[in-house]
């Protein structure tokens, strides 16, 4: 194959391919600025065009060759430099040739360009060569389940950790090919959304920091080809992109959302995170976005009329605009809701008004993302299993990571066979569940958290690829019990809807039952004791012929409950209790129910039931 050169169009930014467009051509256009340009904007005598000396390095990726095109330094517009380059084929060629199998790199003054609108990178020989283009990709008939926040259940995952473990039992470890592979685990689970950590092509390696701790940058999080999937999280790094098309679609085709986390650096324009998020939509069907607050302008995101179907979901908005139903499809995504859930869960003094304002806490204009644990911190298991951070592994002297986790190893540090210790943690575990599913917001579940993963007290396992960060599913065998509670659980939440209604609660008799749709009470029914010392609470829901009552007992002791009466003959019966001091199925003839210490009750209006 045959090449020539030209100066170009310098919009849009990256390469832009026109195959066809007469016989035996194939036209490339590329667009770039400069690094140093880029930083120095506004100031464009500090480096003048003539000094630059640009070489395009064009590869076959099948014969794996590369020629080196000198660019003149005159093809530039302002900061943006503008390539075209023709493609001659031969008539002998024609039928074989694939643009996709071709590959370029940008030199400047001897050194290797990042490229930050590359949307497909291929690793040959240790070095980052990036695509002219991406596969072909035919989707069929893709529809995104189009949920609302009221129904969506969602599930954080990182890619490479979900099933790197040997105990993962898939074909294609650490890969979207074997994320797909555990798709019908999730449905089973009764996940209905998925959040991606990092899959864009990110840094693994910090040479400074590499070199000094051995450490890599398993989140991804920081400096990264953000148009571009990573190589390294496909069975076939060469089909990255295909590989996550698959996901979405096969994800899609069982009723899930894909959102994804993009987190920039702070460093690139608005116009750039822009066009990052347009090109997940359009090319990869992306249902949905957790962005971090360096993106630049949240407000034309939530306008944009391409991302008018699509989810944001970001720490705050500072009051921006609700054009195109942004309320509908925006989310408040912060650790508000973890820190007064984990505190109620222990029986801190004072956190049971905080855990009421969570009970009440909806939003008619936006929906509210709420966890009781994330990536960055504890897991539920270490949660409940050690009360300071243990992140020795990460070579910073155990200094980073939070060191308010508000957590209790429920009396001894780590792993223990103790019998106490171990049913306390177990009935916690329960009770992190409740906590965590049965609120007004869309709860989100920590990948393994269903089982009982732990990362041995690391609250911090950014650089930990490894059995630390990967989950562990043989506890998904031992620790049975917890997976079948928290898919119980979670079946409790979708079927009743009285626990979560479309609307905020009124805490009146909306449906004529005799009961406000949600009620409060302490020991004895309809009152509260207001003291900071207080840590029992009774939470009525009432409605649509169904009503329901959640008994929490946060003291250290047995408490004896008084329930509310029902309407007519109406009797309460025992649905769960996270210490089994009460079988389940028992009927409160008496109208008293004795909760163990660090419990929680869930029980159901017989009489109301359909």
């Amino acid at each position: 194959m045959e090449w020539q050169m030209s100066q170009g169009q310098p919009w849009p930014y990256g390469v832009t391919v026109w195959e066809g467009s007469e016989s035996g051509q194939i036209k490339v256009n590329l667009a770039f600025e400069l690094p140093e340009r880029r930083q120095n904007r506004g100031n464009p005598g500090k480096v003048p065009p003539g000094q630059d000396h640009i070489v395009l390095r064009v590869y076959d990726l099948v014969k794996h060759t590369s020629s080196e095109l000198p660019i003149d330094k005159s093809w530039h517009f302002g900061q943006a430099y503008a390539v075209a380059l023709i493609f001659f084929v031969s008539e002998s060629e024609i039928d074989n040739i694939e643009i996709e199998n071709y590959g370029y790199q940008l030199i400047w003054n001897d050194k290797v360009v990042t490229m930050p609108y590359a949307k497909a990178v291929r690793w040959v020989d240790g070095e980052k060569i990036y695509l002219f283009k991406e596969r072909m990709f035919e989707w069929g008939e893709d529809i995104s389940p189009g949920l609302d926040f009221d129904e969506v259940i969602l599930y954080k995952l990182h890619v490479r950790g979900f099933t790197k473990h040997t105990s993962s039992g898939v074909k294609h470890r650490g890969t979207f090919e074997g994320v797909r592979e555990k798709i019908p685990y999730l449905k089973t689970l009764g996940i209905n959304a998925v959040e991606l950590m990092p899959v864009y092509d990110f840094e693994v390696e910090n040479p400074k920091d590499t070199v000094k701790n051995g450490r890599k940058n398993y989140w991804g999080y920081g400096p990264a080809h953000f148009m571009a999937v990573k190589p390294e999280y496909a069975a076939e790094p060469e089909k990255a992109g295909d590989s996550l098309k698959e996901l979405v679609r096969a994800l899609h085709r069982e009723g899930m959302e894909v959102y994804m986390e993009l987190f920039f650096t702070g460093k690139e324009t608005a116009d750039f995170q822009m066009a990052c998020l347009r090109r997940w939509i359009v090319d990869y069907h992306i249902d949905g976005f957790h962005l971090n607050q360096t993106t630049t302008q949240l407000r034309e995101v939530l306008s944009d009329s391409v991302l008018a179907e699509t989810k944001i979901l970001s720490e705050n908005f500072n009051g921006s605009s609700d054009r195109n139903g942004a309320g509908r499809r925006r989310a408040v995504y912060h650790n508000g809701f973890q820190d007064s859930m984990r505190r109620f869960l222990r029986g801190d003094e004072g956190s049971a008004s905080e855990f009421m304002n969570q009970v009440l806490n909806r939003s008619t204009e936006q929906g509210n993302i709420q966890y009781i644990t994330n990536n960055n911190g504890f897991t539920m298991m270490d949660l409940v299993s050690y009360d300071n951070r243990h992140n020795e592994d990460n070579g910073e002297n155990n200094l980073d990571g939070s060191a308010w986790n508000f957590s209790w190893n429920c009396g001894a540090e780590g792993v223990s066979r103790k019998k106490d210790v171990v049913r306390l943690r177990r009935q916690q575990l329960k009770n992190a569940w409740i906590l965590n599913i049965f609120q007004q917001g869309t709860p989100l579940i920590y990948a393994g958290d269903e089982f009982g993963n732990s990362q041995k007290g690391n609250n911090n396992a950014w650089c930990q690829d490894n059995d630390v960060s990967w989950l562990n599913w043989n506890l998904k065998k031992k620790n049975r019990w917890l997976w079948e509670f928290a898919v119980k659980m979670m079946e409790l939440r979708k079927t009743v809807k009285i626990l979560h209604p479309e609307k905020p609660f009124a805490r009146t008799d909306t449906s004529a039952n005799g009961l406000p749709d949600v009620s409060f009470h302490g020991k004895v029914p309809w009152f509260i004791y207001e003291s900071g010392w207080n840590r029992c609470i009774g939470c009525m829901y009432a409605g649509d012929g169904e009503a329901w009552y959640f008994a929490y007992n946060m003291n250290c002791t047995k408490e004896i409950f008084s329930l509310p009466r029902l309407p007519g003959k109406g009797i309460w019966k025992v649905f769960s209790d996270t210490s089994e001091l009460n079988a389940e199925g028992e009927m409160i003839e008496d109208g008293q129910i004795i909760l163990d210490g660090h419990s929680i009750v869930l029980l159901c209006g017989e009489y109301l039931r359909k």
